[in-house]
């Protein structure tokens, strides 16, 4: 098997043994990564490819989005949609308007994200199973939505 298969496949593992939380985190880390890319992309001028990862990014970020479960989150998720939906709109117009602080902005939204749900506590998660997906800290969510400029 040659090393990019064997990356591959280690995905796939890592992905389908992973907790929800645990996929989701990989969300943010991924569309991170991706934000960086474009930014980088667009400073060589290789626009081609800040395109294509850009693309991806907002993939995710509009997976994320699709995936809320309005039920179970309540108002957690109505207000993480709202940052999904501010974080497409800033992308889009960041790329139109060649408004690359827009990209750094969008990438600590999505960091702060990432940490809100990392900080989860494992054991809640673990005891109650399916109905605690969704929930953030409080505390994290506002300091989010504070810093994306979304009303509650």
């Amino acid at each position: 098997m040659t090393y990019g298969k064997q990356l591959l496949q280690y995905q796939k593992t890592n992905i389908e043994t992973s907790s929800g939380v645990d996929l989701i985190v990989m969300c943010y880390e991924h569309a991170i990564r991706f934000l960086k890319q474009a930014k980088e992309h667009y400073e060589r001028k290789e626009y081609i490819e800040k395109g294509k990862s850009l693309q991806r990014a907002l993939d995710i970020i509009a997976e994320l989005k699709l995936s809320l479960d309005f039920e179970r989150g309540g108002e957690i998720a109505r207000n993480l949609e709202s940052i999904y939906n501010f974080l497409i709109k800033t992308l889009l117009e960041a790329d139109i308007n060649r408004k690359l602080q827009d990209f750094d902005n969008a990438v600590t939204i999505l960091e702060e994200l990432k940490n809100a749900w990392v900080n989860i506590p494992k054991n809640g998660m673990e005891q109650k199973g399916k109905e605690a997906e969704g929930k953030l800290d409080t505390e994290a969510t506002a300091s989010i939505k504070l810093h994306a400029g979304v009303a509650a």
